[in-house]
């Protein structure tokens, strides 16, 4: 008798064999894909649904127009304390972390710095103090020393300092040229005519003046009556310091 058993059903294993292990290189393979993808950012719904957008710029604009343009991301806003700058107005943004073009995953938050404006030095008080000295006080509030100009004055000593332009307390950018005034001691004054009157006469006027009469010294002249001033020195006109002595020839 023959052996009438098929041997092609003990065959059909090979494929089922062939496709499972085609099923699982597919499944490594695209686990693999997944993978290289996720490392990527480009499969955002495995962490939550985040995903990353472009940080725009919100520098030297208002809060709220900073906080419009994120939100239009589907970023956050977080101010953090005011800063001074001299470019940007107060009041608008001075800075932001992370800087303009980074990547955030949505709901992020940038962090923002607010400008309050340029920063301010107060002029300090000078008045009385050697030139030397009011320039090392003006660098230590970082401010520049400026041009110098003297003025007559009965209260400062001559060669000190008797104020600042801008004046004592005023705010000012910092580096800004702060002038000296310098005193030149008291103001000159002017010699008044005494020539030609009576001495008594002449005193007063000279003491008026700011000045003192002098030595007074006696000369003749028919033609002038007597206690009548014959000569002054200084003479009349000439610029002298206060107090300063008038020297008179009066008439015998």
């Amino acid at each position: 008798m023959y052996d009438e058993e098929d041997p092609r059903p003990a065959r059909r294993g090979h494929p089922v064999l062939a496709a499972f292990f085609t099923s699982l290189f597919t499944t490594a393979a695209a686990f693999a894909a997944l993978t290289v993808a996720d490392q990527r950012g480009l499969l955002p719904f495995l962490h939550g649904g985040a995903r990353e957008v472009e940080v725009p710029s919100i520098t030297s604009v208002s809060v709220e127009q900073a906080r419009d343009l994120l939100q239009a991301r589907g970023l956050l806003l977080a101010l953090q304390a005011e800063r001074p700058d001299a470019n940007i107005p107060a009041g608008k943004i001075a800075g932001q972390v992370p800087l303009p073009g980074s990547r955030l995953a949505t709901g992020a938050s940038v962090q923002a710095f607010v400008s309050s404006g340029a920063a301010v030095a107060i002029v300090p008080g000078v008045a009385g103090s050697r030139p030397e000295d009011a320039v090392e006080q003006l660098r230590s509030r970082k401010l520049l020393a400026g041009p110098r100009r003297g003025e007559p004055s009965a209260t400062v000593a001559a060669g000190l300092v008797i104020g600042t332009d801008p004046r004592e307390g005023q705010s000012v950018k910092p580096e800004t040229a702060i002038a000296l005034v310098v005193s030149t001691g008291p103001a000159q004054k002017e010699v008044p005519k005494v020539v030609g009157l009576f001495v008594g006469k002449a005193k007063k006027l000279i003491e008026a003046a700011g000045l003192k009469v002098g030595a007074i010294h006696h000369g003749s002249n028919d033609d002038r009556d007597e206690g009548v001033v014959l000569k002054q020195a200084p003479a009349e006109g000439t610029p002298a310091a206060p107090g300063s002595a008038i020297d008179l020839v009066v008439n015998e």
